[in-house]
């Protein structure tokens, strides 16, 4: 039997709809169920999963509890577990499981580019997990069949405790190093912005103390399979595949499929979600229109006003009420009557919504991406230092 592989990515656990106050956790627990009922029915000697595990740095109670309960049950499957730290995940907070896991759980998490792995030194009556020179050896008792596996968490300048020129010539190190030992199979696994790979909306990029894109040129050669997180659509670059978010964060993903990947001897199956709801796209001309044909189904909903009629809150309110947790978000063409309401509830605010709403009641107008993304590298950057 040959290596067989289960890569996904991009999980951002506990978060909401983009700019919205829609809780996607609900679905994401129906999902881990999904993914694990696909790793009990593919057998898969290996699970990848590319970071972005959370959606904060702080994710909430429920969020921990749902990423530590599902890699427990995956291993529990047989299989070898390997996770990196994002940009999204708090090297810290990663770093706190090790105790929970050694020698309990056959899972493997590194939360930085540095990580070396001498704790995760261990056998079952699977496999046996030893370290070379920071690659990990997994050596597969009933296949015969050794595999190398280099992880790599998100590259950045705070993470890898480097700057300026030192960090750029550390790339190679951490990118295209080859292991040093016969093995049969060379997987690579990391979170980064490979050069020609598309973006879908939601992803947050950032050059401030990090790496922008990187050349597939970098990669390490012999490598058979390099899965890659970051960004949320499924694609492939050569050997390089992006297993794509699995669910869609914002309305710019509503149309991509979402799944998991399966490679086995160079072949890659897109296995897509079945037992989940979607999110659809509906049009309407009005509010009054949407209300009248709200779907009888299990779907969630983003809606497209295409009127130029203008809306006053009380109208959104009522739509709102009307398809009470199926509607997801919605777009006008036309402006909201008192668009700015001095009444809302910080409180139940991400800090993405917060700098929106300050930002737009301070100059009216909207924030453009790249101020928004700066601002979240910061605020991130800002919450690394100070854990």
């Amino acid at each position: 039997m040959a290596l067989k592989i289960l890569h996904t990515s991009d999980w951002h656990l506990g978060k909401n709809f983009r700019e919205t106050n829609f809780d996607l956790l609900p679905i994401q627990k129906k999902i881990m169920a999904e993914i694990i009922d696909i790793t009990k029915s593919e057998r898969p000697q290996l699970i990848l999963v590319a970071g972005d595990i959370f959606d904060t740095y702080n994710p909430s109670f429920d969020a921990e509890r749902l990423f530590y309960e599902t890699i427990t049950s995956l291993s529990q499957e047989g299989s070898l577990i390997v996770a990196v730290a994002g940009n999204h995940d708090s090297p810290d907070k990663l770093r706190i499981s090790k105790p929970l896991i050694y020698g309990k759980h056959s899972i493997v998490i590194s939360g930085t580019p540095n990580d070396i792995f001498e704790e995760y030194i261990f056998e079952n009556e699977h496999y046996k997990v030893t370290i070379e020179n920071s690659f990990l050896k997994l050596k597969l008792k009933d296949e015969n069949l050794t595999v190398a596996i280099k992880a790599v968490a998100y590259l950045s300048e705070v993470r890898m405790g480097l700057s300026g020129d030192d960090f750029v010539k550390s790339l190679e190190d951490y990118l295209s190093k080859e292991p040093q030992f016969s093995c049969d199979y060379f997987v690579f696994v990391s979170h980064l912005y490979l050069h020609g790979a598309q973006k879908s909306g939601s992803e947050r990029i950032f050059q401030v103390g990090g790496i922008e894109h990187v050349p597939y040129e970098a990669l390490p050669k012999s490598a058979d399979y390099i899965a890659l997180g970051h960004l949320h659509k499924f694609q492939k670059i050569n050997n390089a595949v992006y297993s794509g978010s699995i669910y869609p964060f914002d309305a710019g993903e509503i149309e991509h499929k979402k799944g998991v990947c399966l490679w086995q001897e160079g072949s890659i199956r897109f296995i897509e979600f079945e037992k989940i709801p979607r999110i659809i796209k509906l049009k309407f001309n009005s509010i009054s229109d949407a209300i009248k044909n709200i779907p009888n189904d299990e779907n969630f909903y983003y809606l497209l006003m295409e009127s130029n009629e203008p809306y006053t809150p009380g109208q959104i309110e009522n739509l709102i009420k009307a398809y009470k947790d199926k509607l997801v978000g919605w777009q006008f063409q036309s402006e909201i009557i008192e668009k700015t309401d001095t009444n809302i509830d910080i409180s139940s605010l991400s800090d993405e919504q917060l700098f929106v709403t300050f930002y737009r009641s301070k100059f009216n107008e909207e924030p453009d991406e790249e101020l928004l993304k700066l601002f979240i590298e910061c605020l991130e950057e800002a919450r690394n230092a100070t854990d």
